[in-house]
């Protein structure tokens, strides 16, 4: 964005027509007026180490007991998308040691990604919100109109009990049309 609007700005002020940004000439702009970038302090994720190292060596004794092939393994992931929120880093002057806050936004969504080792079948994503009919889905079948399942839960979280229900009506569907 401020190399847009430097080269906005050049145009305007009707410079040199040779004016060209770069990250070389950001970086250098930055320096010259005292603007660095600083982060906007969050929590860090904490993991438990030593049990994800004996789940990998119970996985992988099963892998080679039960002869499984990479279109026959899955993996499932999901993560928060808090959509309405800001961003977490902000350039600063030179003498400004902390950057003004605000209040976060926790408009949160859910996603569920799920696809086989081999990477030759991606289980469509599935959504969780927060309502059980919103009303941009109105007039949507949401089983046959969305990209995605959609599911829902009070906090927008997956929980054992969604699991095991897009577990059921989502996932071995379709994994038995693919094999």
């Amino acid at each position: 964005m401020i190399l847009q609007k430097a080269l906005n700005f050049n145009s305007k002020l009707g410079r040199s027509k040779e004016f060209q940004t770069s990250s070389d000439w950001l970086e250098k702009f930055k320096n010259r007026h005292g603007i660095r970038q600083l982060s906007i302090v969050g929590e860090k994720l904490s993991s438990d180490i030593e049990a994800g190292n004996g789940f990998i060596a119970e996985l992988q004794d099963l892998i080679v007991k039960e002869k499984l092939t990479a279109e026959q393994i899955y993996n499932c992931d999901e993560t928060g998308l808090y959509w309405r929120a800001l961003p977490t880093k902000t350039l600063a002057a030179e003498n400004e040691a902390v950057a003004p806050g605000r209040k976060k936004m926790k408009d949160r969504v859910t996603i569920l990604g799920c696809a086989n080792a081999s990477g030759s079948h991606r289980v469509k994503r599935t959504l969780v919100g927060k309502s059980k009919k919103p009303r941009c889905f109105k007039n949507i079948n949401k089983t046959t109109a969305l990209p995605v399942h959609y599911m829902h839960q009070v906090s927008a979280w997956m929980n054992s009990s969604l699991f095991s229900e897009w577990f059921h009506d989502c996932f071995v569907p379709e994994v038995k049309k693919n094999f």
